[in-house]
């Protein structure tokens, strides 16, 4: 018997569709797999590849935290599941390597979330970003921060500094 599994349909803010992720959910563990569906839609090289805590795909939205409008902010920041405090944060994914035309295809795995923790509450959107993540990779002893303090700032931690959110699809919502 075949894994259960979701797909979701990642958009741009205007709509056309960027990719799909298919989440399936094996005893223990899930694998996602995400590929483009058109070429050209996003720019060779790495991009930051996340869970968000909010089930929301909205452009031109406000974080559930307030702040200035963006693309996709709706979606609120990086997912934890339940009892999960550290880093990598749960909703940390292997970051997205497109190819020059524009293709791309990623197979990854975790075990850092359940289908039940994807779908529940509030349920989770998948964001593909604009640049890539550092995954806070910020040695303390070659970096400070501008306030002086060594190592990554809480953005960076949270973020990974992977820029704007350029595709965002809702999970569970087909």
């Amino acid at each position: 018997m075949p894994p259960e599994s979701i797909t979701t349909h990642l958009r741009a803010p205007d709509g056309t569709q960027v990719a799909t992720a298919k989440f399936e959910f094996d005893p223990g563990y899930v694998t996602i797999t995400v590929r483009t569906t058109g070429l050209g839609q996003l720019t060779p090289g790495f991009h930051g590849l996340h869970i968000h805590s909010v089930g929301k795909c909205e452009p031109n939205s406000v974080a559930p935290t307030g702040g200035p409008p963006g693309d996709f902010l709706s979606a609120g920041g990086h997912y934890q599941a339940p009892g999960h405090t550290g880093e990598p944060e749960s909703g940390d994914l292997t970051s997205l390597q497109v190819r020059k035309d524009g293709a791309a295809l990623l197979v990854t795995t975790t075990d850092a979330f359940t289908k039940e923790d994807l779908v529940s509450g509030n349920k989770t959107a998948i964001i593909i970003h604009a640049g890539p993540d550092n995954f806070a990779n910020i040695p303390p002893e070659r970096y400070t921060q501008a306030n002086g303090t060594p190592g990554p700032d809480a953005m960076t931690k949270s973020t990974g500094d992977a820029g704007k959110r350029v595709a965002c699809g809702v999970i569970g919502s087909g």
